[in-house]
């Protein structure tokens, strides 16, 4: 009766309307009327409103990962895998399990690296419905991709015949003749665990790093090309790994360097099987008439692929659609078809003279 009365007092002496709670921290309003306040046992609301309401659980946090937590753990990765890769085809004898193996393996530690860093899955690796614009830019994109590879590889024959010929060799093999399994092994997985890795959990560490769009696409493909391992190679993937850096920012949509990853990979295995029997007698070595026809007739087409391909891209992700050549940007836009092209016309016709 003593705190009944000491709360009856106080009521009467303040006119400010009292906010009280019960003894679990629940606030209580005057609909319980005034009698029914001697029911529970009260306490100033003031008193607890800094605590947590009982039953609740602390919500977890996500962090931002750091470029530096995201290159250490790919420098991990990668000793790893060099360390144990082949061990299941020294176990088994069974070269694709080997490399079903070795991807999945990317994508376990990708995943893991992302919940015990607390961060968010939802950003990490972005995933939205697909448009269609976007689609066809992509498959425009593989196109300009697939060239650019060409005149990359005739580049290398011309320059480095050798080093390429031993790098055809000791692919030579390795995976089954059979044309489903080499489209799942060559083109699915690293299309799904690659792009995990490099367009999830790299690009995540460098956009909070790096401010400017061209640092991040440039470090993207560097990384893309270095994964690859060879020291010769590594362009054609860097190219396509600054492309699909680009892809991942502009849409924020890791479906679109998926799909990019598989077209690209699977379109270099059907090809290759089309082309079995006469790559067993193919020459590692270019004539400059060879490299200057090949950037000629490959290479001209590939920047205005690239502009259609971004363009296409660049409409599915914006309200206002951009026309081609958008109004105000005519001098930039010509440029950035123009100035490539130029460059390569001329490196071609340069070739074709040294060979004359």
């Amino acid at each position: 009766m003593q705190n009944d009365s000491l709360h009856h007092n106080d009521f009467g002496k303040d006119r400010s309307p009292q906010i009280y709670a019960d003894k679990n921290g629940n606030p209580l309003d005057s609909s319980y009327g005034y009698g029914n306040r001697f029911m529970h046992e009260w306490v100033p609301y003031e008193s607890i409103s800094g605590t947590a309401p009982r039953g609740l659980k602390k919500p977890r946090t996500r962090r931002e990962l750091k470029f530096w937590q995201c290159l250490v753990f790919f420098i991990c990765l990668m000793a790893v895998w060099i360390l144990t890769n082949g061990w299941v085809y020294f176990l088994t004898g069974n070269m694709d399990l080997d490399s079903f193996v070795m991807e999945f393996e990317f994508l376990a530690a990708s995943v893991l690296f992302v919940f015990f860093m607390r961060a968010d899955p939802k950003e990490v690796f972005p995933l939205q419905k697909p448009r269609m614009s976007a689609v066809f830019g992509v498959l425009i994109l593989v196109a300009a991709g697939y060239l650019a590879a060409d005149v990359v590889t005739v580049l290398e024959m011309f320059f480095v015949p050798h080093a390429l010929q031993r790098i055809d060799e000791g692919l030579a093999g390795a995976y089954s003749s059979s044309l489903p399994v080499e489209l799942f092994l060559t083109a699915f997985m690293p299309a799904v665990c690659e792009e995990a890795l490099h367009r999830g959990v790299m690009v995540s560490g460098l956009r909070t790093s790096f401010r400017k769009r061209c640092q991040i696409i440039l470090a993207g493909g560097i990384l893309f090309g270095v994964f690859h391992i060879y020291p010769v190679r590594w362009w054609i993937p860097g190219i396509l790994g600054a492309l699909m850096t680009w892809v991942i920012l502009e849409t924020d949509n890791i479906f679109y360097t998926s799909l990019l990853h598989f077209s690209y990979n699977g379109l270099l295995v059907v090809i290759s099987f089309l082309a079995s029997d006469a790559s067993a007698q193919a020459s590692y070595s270019a004539s400059p008439q060879m490299v200057g026809g090949s950037l000629l007739f490959y290479g001209i087409p590939i920047p205005i692929l690239i502009y259609t391909g971004c363009w296409l891209i660049r409409r599915s992700v914006t309200w206002k659609k951009p026309a081609f050549i958008e109004s105000g940007l005519e001098e930039k836009r010509l440029a950035q078809i123009l100035v490539p092209t130029g460059v390569i016309l001329l490196s071609g016709i340069l070739f074709l003279l040294i060979g004359a």
